[in-house]
């Protein structure tokens, strides 16, 4: 090197101890060194962010969230990973658990029902934290979906003809927690025990012309 270098970048090293030299026309003068031997290593990047986070199970007082492992680690394996929540849009984000590296699915407990929700998780190295995975939607814990109440009778028949009739019902008074999506109708002969299928109409109908 020459009298001005004051930096230099050795290369392939593993653990080595290091001195440098001041040398003028009166000679060499006692070097300064290390204190400690030197380990170099590969450098770390930032963590990606967990793929394919998404809710699998939901519940009135909880929500399973289920995600796959990183694209990339980094350089450095990971060692866990945070899941956090925030109650509505505007709410403070607070960590719910830190897991291991090996644990992909994580069921949060103790939600309020019909309260919006807003989870992230993010991947943890010896470097800290990575990128964060945020749900692109809310979820909002409540009770499954039950059956609905039948329609509520009794059946009108009008306009009896030779060929047709009119058949007429007042709607279903309970949904099931779940919007209805259609009335069957179906019909037999007195003497048939088997039901036929005629056609099915959308849930803002409640009456139907057999011809």
């Amino acid at each position: 090197m020459d009298d001005n270098t004051t930096k230099y970048s050795p290369k392939d090293l593993i653990d080595y101890l290091f001195r440098v030299s001041a040398v003028n026309e009166g000679g060499q003068v006692s070097p300064l060194e290390t204190k400690e031997p030197v380990r170099f290593k590969r450098k770390i990047d930032v963590l990606s962010s967990p793929r394919q986070v998404k809710v699998s199970k939901l519940g009135t007082d909880f929500v399973t969230l289920d995600w796959k492992s990183l694209s990339s680690d980094g350089g450095s394996k990971v060692t866990g990973y945070v899941v956090k929540q925030k109650r509505g849009s505007d709410g403070d984000w607070e960590e719910v658990v830190t897991l291991k590296a090996i644990e992909t699915s994580y069921k949060v407990p103790k939600l309020d029902e019909d309260q919006e929700y807003f989870f992230s998780i993010t991947a943890l190295n010896q470097n800290g934290q990575g990128e964060t995975y945020e749900l692109d939607t809310s979820v909002v814990p409540k009770r499954p979906p039950e059956k609905a109440s039948p329609p509520v009778g009794p059946v009108i028949l009008s306009d009896i003809q030779k060929t047709s009739l009119v058949l007429a019902w007042k709607p279903s008074k309970n949904d099931g927690r779940s919007p209805l999506t259609a009335y069957y109708i179906e019909m037999r002969d007195p003497n048939n025990g088997s039901w036929s299928a005629v056609t099915k109409v959308t849930p803002d109908i409640t009456s139907y012309c057999f011809l």
